[in-house]
């Protein structure tokens, strides 16, 4: 007896040592991170239920000085059709829907007679994404979209599916939106109010909310999105305040079902421990809800993991990303991005781990910074994670204040350093259409055209740097150059038909 006593003792303080040692490396880890503002947001861990971590970076709102707590509200983002997935599976477990009944049964005016629940929930639809929107906001630039709007949008635009409803995946927000308007049909409530009583209230979910209505400036716990105006400034601002991003950021900041739950790492972390406890849905709901995407031709979707960094394949299942990892067995969760914000959730199915994660300047080091936290969890080395200097925001940079010769000479000198310093083809090519379109100062234009150059020099492989070049070239009325341009990228990507319209209407000039 004595002898079963003092092994017990002994397991318990085993137990307790790892999770001190554990603990003192995360310790360490984000004392790092936050040395090196490596995260402007929130993190939190928790294994079986219970949280061992949890941590603020940085400022909730840069103008006003207000930190990061833990009582910060956040966009979840994409993250929120895990909400919704999960009321559309309360209503099947009621009796109310099929996956396999088709939309049009419960919207007769929904043009698209094939596309199911199922299709939906899986990006199977081949419905458009927030391009649906664009001739609309155009002629009336002050529309919202509501949900309200979708279905007399997809009439009205009579677009053509980007394939068979099941053939491919293509992720779309609309699909999500649709759904929550399926929710309010049959439930007889708002979306907001269906999440609140059968979801947040369940959970324990006291900070959370589903209502655009919150998205206001008198509530000082909701984080602001904060981006670079543009690539060659030194600071942050408020994503708001500029006009480029007003589509997704006004136009479309309204519909619900996709986007827009808001809500605590806390708060998150509580739906994780009802969610996994069974007390939303039932283990056959769950467990279909966790099964990856079969595609019209039997192929299971695989591609590559959202966020997480290192080896293991990712997949879709009902509204959950799936993640299939070397040693460590699978895990469920999503991901979200808006301008200005990233957010991600993730749960280790085999080892009951979760790891929330939000960030209002969306990083670059976002999934370093997830992949390290999971790697410490698994008694692994974090990621060697440090902030590299983007030479294209250098280079913008420097052209504003000393000059192009000078900011050629730069980016050339640090290119080599690749430990501090980074090239990206996207970034340049955003800096070149920033210079083109988007400034008023003197020669411009002239700047756009040598950055797009430049941005071909050091990505001659690329098609898309031949044809902004050529864009640039084309706008700055120097058309026989722009035709070597467009030609060029076309032999690189033959599929290139913007590039093809592009060239023919140069051709076709007098």
């Amino acid at each position: 007896m004595k002898r079963g006593l003092f092994l017990i003792l002994l397991l318990l303080n085993s137990t307790h040592s790892i999770a001190q040692q554990r603990l003192g490396n995360l310790n360490i880890y984000f004392n790092q991170i936050a040395q090196q503002q490596l995260l402007n947001g929130n993190i939190l861990l928790a294994v079986k239920g219970r949280t061992i971590y949890q941590r603020s970076f940085g400022h909730a709102d840069l103008a006003t000085g207000i930190l990061n707590t833990d009582s910060s509200r956040f966009n979840l983002a994409s993250i929120s059709k895990i909400f919704t997935s999960t009321a559309i599976l309360q209503l099947k477990e009621k009796g109310l829907l099929t996956l396999e009944d088709h939309l049009q049964a419960y919207f007769p005016d929904f043009p698209y007679a094939d596309i199911t629940i199922r299709h939906l929930l899986t990006h199977t639809s081949g419905l458009p994404d927030l391009e649906l929107y664009e001739s609309l906001i155009s002629a009336f630039p002050d529309t919202i979209v509501t949900n309200a709007i979708i279905i007399p949008t997809l009439i009205k635009e009579k677009r053509t599916l980007y394939f068979l409803p099941g053939d491919k995946f293509r992720y779309s927000n609309t699909n999500y939106s649709l759904l929550a308007l399926l929710v309010e049909k049959l439930s007889g409530q708002s979306f907001s109010d269906y999440l609140q009583q059968h979801i947040f209230q369940p959970a324990g979910m006291l900070r959370t909310s589903c209502d655009t209505y919150s998205f206001r400036p008198s509530d000082k716990h909701i984080v602001t999105a904060h981006v670079y105006e543009k690539m060659y400034d030194a600071t942050r601002t408020n994503i708001s305040a500029i006009k480029r991003y007003r589509y997704t950021d006004y136009n479309n900041s309204a519909a619900v079902g996709a986007s827009n739950i808001v809500t605590t790492t806390g708060d998150l972390q509580l739906f994780d421990r009802a969610f996994f406890e069974g007390r939303l849905l039932h283990q056959a709901s769950m467990q279909e809800a966790f099964t990856p995407v079969c595609l019209n031709s039997g192929d299971t979707l695989w591609e590559h993991m959202d966020t997480m960094k290192g080896e293991g394949r990712g997949s879709y299942g009902l509204g959950w990303d799936i993640f299939e990892q070397p040693g460590t067995g699978r895990a469920v969760g999503h991901g979200g991005f808006k301008f200005g914000l990233a957010t991600f959730y993730y749960r280790n199915l085999d080892r009951q781990e979760t790891i929330i994660a939000f960030d209002n300047y969306a990083g670059a080091p976002f999934g370093d910074v997830i992949t390290s936290a999971y790697h410490i969890l698994h008694e692994q080395a974090p990621l060697h994670t440090h902030r590299k200097t983007s030479l294209a925001r250098l280079f913008g940079q420097a052209i504003i204040q000393y000059g192009m010769e000078n900011a050629v000479s730069c980016l050339y000198t640090f290119k080599s350093d690749t430990s501090h310093y980074y090239i990206s083809e996207r970034e340049m090519n955003t800096l070149g259409y920033e210079f083109l379109y988007l400034s008023a100062f003197p020669a411009h234009q002239q700047l756009a055209v040598e950055t797009f150059m430049i941005n071909m020099l050091l990505f001659p492989d690329s098609f898309n740097t031949y044809d902004s070049y050529a864009e640039a070239l084309s706008v700055t009325g120097k058309t026989q150059e722009a035709i070597l341009m467009y030609r060029r990228s076309i032999a690189l990507n033959p599929d290139n038909k913007e590039g093809a319209k592009a060239l023919q209407r140069l051709l076709s000039r007098p």
